[in-house]
C-alpha cells in the first residue's frame, strides 16, 4: 500500500466525518485495547522495552501508565452526554461548548518511553475524533510490535502508520502535528504540539527542605530511565547550609540504587547528547570548574564555578549537576534560565516554595516531590496548558465550533438593553405604533446604564487616593507615633521623677 493512497483514504474520512461518530470512537478504543492488552502482545512488548535503557520495573510503569492513558480516553467519552449536547440545537438550546475533532493529527514520537510516547497522544486524538497518521520506522525493538498491533486493531480507513517522516505539504497544512522530537522553543501558541525536548528543568532545595526526601527523588528521576526523561532534573540549585548533606544523601541513594543491579544498565547507547555532556564535565573538572564522584554507571557533579557552560545544559544521561545557591532570592534571579521552563521541583516549606513557584517561570511546577508518570514519556508542548497526567486531552485535538440559538437569553442590564434599543430601532413604524411589544429603552437610559461606576474596591478612601510612596511614609510615621512615641513619654517620665528624686535626696543629705 502506498503512502499517498493511504493519505488519499484517511482524507476522505476525514472530509466526510466518519471518526465524529461516539460510538465509532469507542469501538476503535476498545479494539485498541484489546489487542494491547492480550497478555502475548503484552508480553512481547514488556519483553522489547527491556532491551532498552529502562529498568524491569520501570517497563511495567511505563506499560501500565500506557494502559491507562487510553482507559482514560476511553472512559471520557459519555454516550448519552454527547447525544444531548448534539441534538440541543433540535431542542431550542445552545450548544455553547461544542468542539469537533480537527480532522487530522500526525503523530512524531520521542525515542524516550516510545511506548507511552505513542499511546498517549495515539489515543486522546482518537477520543476526539481524528484520523491518525503515525511515523514509526524499526529504530527500537518494540516497533514493530506496535506497527503490527496498531494496524490490525484500528480502522485502516482512518489510521496509517508511515515509515519515515511525513513531508506531503498537503497532509501537514491541514493536521495538528504532534512533534515530540522537537528541539525548538515553543514560546506562542500554535496549532501543532511541539515537545520543547530541550528546555531544561530545575530543581531547587531550600534550607527549609526535607534533606532526605529531597535527594531521594532527584537521584531516582535524575538516574532512572537511562537518563533519557525530559523532566529528569537538569540543574539543581542547594542552599550552602543544607548542601553537604544533600550531597551526601545523593551519593548514598544512587549508589545503593546502583549496586541492586541496575548500575550495569546502559542508556540505550550514547547518543551524541550524552558524548557532549561527558565531554563538558571532563573539561570542567580539568579547569577546576567542577569536582565529580561516582562510578562508570552515574556522577554527582559539584559545580564550583557557575560560569562553567555545563551549567547551561540540558543533561542527557546520568549525570547530576548541583550548584550553590545562598538565598530564595539568589535561587530565583541569580541564573538565566529559559521562560518557561520545562518544569520546576522545589524542595522547602510551603511559604519558601511559593516565592520559588511564583517567581522561577516553569510550565509545571512541583512542590516537595517529582511524581513518577512525569518521567515517562514525552516533553508537554510548553505553548498549551499543561496536562499533568496524561500530557494530552481532548481539547488540545479538537477545535471550538459553539452553537447559538435565538431564545438563548441574554445577560441582564447592558446586552439585554442594547438588543431592546436596536430592535425597536430596527421595527417598521406600524409595529412600533400599534403592536404589542414591550416599552423600548431611551437613548438617555442606555447611555446612562453604559456611565454607571464600577464596583467599589473595598480599599481605604484615604489610602486608595494617595501616592504609593506617600502611603508608606503615612504608615510609617503612624507606627512611629503609635509605638515610639508613647515608648519615649513613658522613659521621659520615669526618668524625670528618679531626677527629682535624686535631687530631693542631695538636698535632705545637706
Amino acid at each position: 500500500m502506498s503512502s499517498q493512497s493511504a493519505f488519499d483514504r484517511l482524507t476522505a474520512a476525514a472530509i466526510d466525518g466518519r471518526t465524529e461518530t461516539i460510538r465509532y470512537r469507542q469501538t476503535q478504543l476498545q479494539s485498541l485495547h484489546g489487542a494491547l492488552a492480550s497478555p502475548p502482545t503484552a508480553a512481547n512488548i514488556c519483553r522489547a522495552l527491556t532491551q532498552g535503557p529502562s529498568t524491569p520495573a520501570e517497563v511495567e510503569a511505563e506499560y501500565a501508565l500506557a494502559m491507562d492513558a487510553v482507559r482514560h480516553a476511553y472512559d471520557g467519552l459519555d454516550v448519552d452526554a454527547e447525544l444531548e449536547a448534539e441534538y440541543s440545537v433540535v431542542r431550542g438550546k445552545g450548544n455553547e461548548v461544542r468542539r469537533i475533532g480537527v480532522g487530522m493529527v500526525v503523530v512524531r514520537p520521542t525515542n524516550h518511553a516510545r511506548f507511552f510516547s505513542v499511546l498517549a497522544p495515539l489515543a486522546v486524538a482518537v477520543a476526539a475524533g481524528n484520523c491518525v497518521i503515525l511515523e514509526l520506522g524499526d529504530e527500537l525493538p518494540v516497533d514493530t510490535i506496535l506497527c503490527e498491533a496498531l494496524t490490525k486493531s484500528l480502522d485502516q480507513n482512518t489510521f496509517y502508520v508511515s515509515g519515515g517522516a511525513v513531508t506531503d505539504s498537503s497532509i501537514l497544512d491541514s493536521a495538528v502535528l504532534v512533534d515530540q522530537t522537537g528541539n525548538g522553543s515553543a514560546s506562542t501558541l500554535t496549532r501543532h504540539l511541539i515537545s520543547s525536548s530541550r528546555t531544561r528543568t530545575v530543581a531547587v532545595v531550600d534550607r527549609t527542605a526535607n534533606v532526605e526526601a529531597a535527594a531521594k527523588a532527584i537521584t531516582r528521576a535524575r538516574f532512572g530511565f537511562g537518563g533519557t526523561s525530559p523532566y529528569a532534573p537538569d540543574l539543581v540549585l542547594v542552599n550552602e547550609f543544607v548542601k553537604k548533606p544533600f550531597l551526601e544523601a545523593c551519593s548514598r541513594y544512587a549508589t545503593v540504587a546502583f549496586a541492586s543491579g541496575s548500575e550495569g544498565r546502559g542508556t540505550g547507547g550514547k547518543g551524541g547528547g550524552e558524548e557532549k555532556i561527558q565531554r563538558l564535565v571532563n573539561e570542567a573538572e580539568e579547569n577546576k570548574e567542577v569536582t565529580s564522584f561516582g562510578s562508570k554507571g552515574f556522577k554527582v557533579v559539584d559545580i564550583l564555578d557557575k560560569n562553567t557552560p555545563l551549567i547551561k545544559q540540558k543533561i542527557t544521561g546520568r549525570y547530576l549537576p548541583i550548584a550553590t545557591t545562598y538565598s530564595l532570592v539568589d535561587a530565583a534571579f541569580s541564573q538565566e534560565f529559559e521562560n518557561p521552563l520545562l518544569a520546576g521541583y522545589f524542595f522547602a516549606n510551603p511559604a519558601s516554595a511559593k516565592y520559588l513557584s511564583q517567581h522561577l517561570p516553569c510550565h509545571i511546577s512541583c512542590i516537595n516531590h517529582i511524581p513518577a508518570q512525569l518521567l515517562i514519556g514525552p516533553a508537554a508542548p510548553i505553548a498549551h496548558d499543561p496536562d499533568f497526567l496524561y500530557r494530552y486531552n481532548r481539547d488540545m485535538f479538537s477545535v471550538s465550533r459553539p452553537q447559538f440559538v435565538a431564545t438563548r437569553s441574554l445577560p441582564k442590564d447592558a446586552l439585554q438593553t442594547v438588543e431592546t434599543l436596536l430592535d425597536a430601532e430596527s421595527a417598521p413604524a406600524s409595529t412600533r405604533r400599534f403592536g404589542k411589544r414591550s416599552p423600548a429603552p431611551t437613548i438617555q437610559k442606555v447611555r446612562a446604564l453604559a456611565m454607571r461606576p464600577l464596583k467599589p474596591t473595598g480599599q481605604v478612601k484615604s489610602m486608595h487616593k494617595t501616592d504609593f510612596f506617600l502611603s508608606g511614609l503615612l504608615i510609617g510615621g503612624g507606627a512611629m507615633l503609635g509605638v515610639v512615641v508613647p515608648v519615649l513619654g513613658w522613659s521621659t517620665w520615669v526618668l524625670g521623677r528618679g531626677l527629682v528624686g535624686y535631687v530631693a535626696r542631695l538636698k535632705r543629705n545637706q
